[in-house]
């Protein structure tokens, strides 16, 4: 009877110690979210020493997901810390990522090992997705060994198949500026199979070069749908359904790239952008809040804010967000419009001049803000200065500016 108690006793225990082990996983695993982000937003704002404290050993203990270990390999490689970075990305190989035999090569080409660097190639040129050989040659890690026997055999292999090739050839004729070959290769291509997203991809930068945004935007739409779960082809896609004024294309996009847990935190702020367009203030705002707690230097960021709040009429919290933008960043002229019409809004017409002075300082060129400054010291009656600034607006066709002219400039 004891030695039965003491049997069902052990097996309470191994399923508690289960349990909580379990629930230690869990809970890394629901954080691993946040980490990545937090740790994301640090590299992108070249953050390196904190995000490789994020990235430590003890948060990564039980990270099972392969993109925390190449975002750490990516963090330490660019603090020039090549064996360690190899390290991460070797973990990340063990989690079944082949494409990161790439990053391992060229941490082996900056530790100077060219056999190494090339088994790793190996490799990698026998994943499907790899990249062209012409962008390989372009990584100035690979340079540091290009003498070496090891590399000079490896060039001379055949890696790629005829399609690759051809996507190749595609790529130097872009290089060139000869897009109606390169158009023209991959439309080939496309015909002969419908499911090679890289030349949907490439027509898409192409289309993009050429402004033709909304056929570019549906050409990474393709691309995206042969190639699932690619956030880099729906980023793309949103991007140009954005430049194409599809607001509500680029808004949807952008949603369901957020609802993917290792997302570009960039997009947040994309997604801010789109919402502001298609006047989903409440929306928009709510982005920019999560966009400023991983980036809370961006000015840009807080301009959108003041422009948001100027919109409501909130002209007092308009003027903090404005000038904090301003104080990160007073290089661009439509900071300084915004400014100037707060100011105009609180009647506070000297200092909206002054905002307006600093636009066009930096861009003589914008007929609005003319047209605005005269308008402004109009309120002041400043006439001779309004009707100076007024005609300048209408010597650049700014024909709104006809009616004040006709009014206090005879």
């Amino acid at each position: 009877m004891l030695k039965k108690n003491k049997m069902i006793l052990k097996k309470k225990l191994i399923f508690i110690c289960v349990i909580l082990f379990s629930g230690i996983i869990s809970e890394a695993q629901t954080s691993e979210f946040g980490l990545y982000q937090k740790a994301y937003s640090e590299y992108l704002q070249t953050h390196y020493d904190k995000a490789n404290t994020l990235l430590n050993k003890d948060n990564l203990q039980f990270a099972q997901d392969d993109k925390l270990y190449i975002l750490s390999g990516d963090v330490l490689y660019a603090l020039n810390e090549f064996d360690k970075a190899a390290g991460r990305y070797l973990q990340a190989y063990k989690l079944k990522n082949k494409s990161v035999t790439l990053k391992i090569a060229e941490c082996y080409a900056q530790l100077n090992q060219p056999y190494k660097t090339v088994e790793y190639l190996k490799i990698y040129v026998k994943n499907p997705n790899k990249l062209l050989q012409s962008e390989i040659n372009l990584f100035p890690a690979f340079s540091k060994i290009e003498n070496s026997k090891a590399w000079i055999n490896f060039r001379k292999e055949n890696h790629y198949n005829s399609y690759e090739k051809k996507l190749d050839e595609a790529k130097y004729q872009i290089s060139k500026n000869d897009y109606a070959t390169a158009f023209d290769i991959l439309d080939k291509l496309i015909i002969k199979n419908k499911n090679r997203h890289r030349a949907y991809e490439m027509r898409g930068d192409i289309l993009m070069t050429n402004k033709d945004y909304k056929n570019a935007a549906n050409s990474y739409l393709h691309a995206a749908q042969i190639k699932k779960h690619n956030l880099k082809y729906k980023t793309k896609a949103a991007d140009a359904f954005f430049k194409a004024e599809k607001y509500k294309q680029a808004d949807k996009i952008y949603a369901e790239i957020i609802t993917d847990k290792y997302f570009n935190p960039e997009i947040l702020k994309k997604k801010a952008k789109t919402d502001l367009e298609l006047k989903k203030y409440d929306e928009a705002e709510k982005y920019l809040k999560l966009y400023l707690n991983n980036f809370p230097d961006d000015a840009e960021a807080y301009y959108l804010k003041g422009k948001i709040d100027l919109i409501r009429n909130e002209n007092i919290s308009a003027l903090e967000n404005l000038n904090k933008a301003l104080e990160k960043d007073s290089s661009k002229p439509y900071y300084f419009e915004t400014c100037g019409d707060a100011f105009f809004k609180t009647q506070t017409y000297d200092s909206a001049i002054r905002s307006y002075s600093m636009a066009l300082d930096l861009n003589p060129a914008l007929s609005e803000i003319w047209y605005k400054k005269g308008l402004t010291e109009i309120k002041l009656y400043k006439y001779a200065e309004a009707c100076e600034d007024l005609n300048k607006a209408k010597s650049m066709n700014y024909n709104k500016a006809d009616d004040l002219l006709f009014k206090y400039c005879k």
